[in-house]
């Protein structure tokens, strides 16, 4: 008997992807889930992560269309990353400790700028699409070259939509 191994692991998602993410659509309405996912991560609510998002939301989608990036996002973005100003120090036992010249917030958020800065640069948007089921304003990293959808429960979703449609024709 064949020995069946487990499915792969999705890979993990990139924080920037993520953070953009917490913007999401259901039947027709739009949901914010900033507040949540900055509380999930130990960030405070600061007035700049709204922003922020928007500016991610907006590069991504740019990179998912073959787009140039819009120059206010771009700003938004890398003004946030240069924020907060880190270098390492080397410890007596050989450790690198990081070290910043920010508060909290502003570390957090430019990492997150940071991973942005990261998954758009170079050959990194080449993998980012924005989900192609009716209604969901998701984005995702594309991990097989036939992957259209951010789940599988928005591929079903399509998948049903397209069968009713069809159906509804004939």
């Amino acid at each position: 008997m064949p020995s069946r191994s487990a499915p792969p692991a999705p890979a993990p998602i990139p924080l920037a992807v993520d953070y953009a993410n917490t913007l999401s659509a259901a039947r027709g309405r739009t949901s914010d889930h900033l507040d949540c996912w900055l509380a999930k991560h130990g960030m405070a609510t600061d007035p700049r992560s709204r922003p922020l998002r928007d500016a991610i939301r907006t590069l991504i989608a740019a990179a998912a269309e073959e787009a140039p990036y819009p120059p206010e996002a771009l700003a938004t973005v890398n003004a946030a990353c240069a924020a907060a100003p880190q270098w390492l120090e080397l410890t007596e036992s050989s450790e690198a400790v990081v070290h910043a010249a920010a508060g909290d917030s502003e570390r957090q958020l430019a990492a997150v700028a940071r991973s942005a800065i990261e998954l758009l640069a170079a050959d990194g948007h080449s993998s980012v699409r924005a989900c192609q089921a009716p209604g969901c304003v998701q984005f995702f990293v594309r991990t097989h070259h036939r992957q259209e959808f951010c789940s599988v429960a928005c591929g079903n979703r399509a998948r049903a939509a397209r069968h009713y449609q069809r159906s509804k024709e004939q």
